[in-house]
């Protein structure tokens, strides 16, 4: 199960897309997303994983329909007060996933924690990630 959530640690992306917060402008370009994971309280890795992204409203919602397997992800009960935002998510098919998440945005930054559970053949793992990210450029 554990290669599984590797498709997972993009969330923070994509629970971050345009159409998911509507407050502060986050400009669209070249986005570079660093993830720290822990897994049933262990960490996923020493160092963080970092991923550079092209995000804009489409490659959003195209890599939130690939996501490994899982199916209809919803973002609900989104607060927002100034530049932060909490939020709940569920997405099913082949991984449950249930959770929370709550984020500082600016322009060209945020940073965050996703607490979700994901559940997969019968099997239940917690799951923390804790990210940052920030715009390096434009798309390519």
């Amino acid at each position: 199960m554990r290669y599984a959530f590797s498709a997972w640690l993009l969330l923070p992306a994509l629970a971050l897309s345009p159409h998911a917060i509507a407050g502060p402008d986050i400009r669209e370009g070249l986005w570079e997303v660093s993830v720290q994971a822990e897994i049933g309280g262990q960490p996923m890795s020493a160092a963080p994983m970092v991923v550079r992204q092209c995000m804009n409203n489409q490659s959003v919602q195209d890599l939130m329909a690939q996501m490994g397997g899982a199916g209809a992800c919803q973002i609900s009960d989104l607060q927002q007060t100034g530049n932060r935002a909490r939020w709940n998510l569920a997405c099913t098919g082949a991984m449950d996933v249930s959770g929370t998440g709550e984020t500082e945005l600016g322009v060209d930054q945020f940073t965050g924690r996703m607490n979700v559970v994901i559940t997969m053949s019968g099997q239940s793992v917690p799951m923390v990630q804790n990210f940052q990210a920030r715009r390096v450029g434009e798309c390519q």
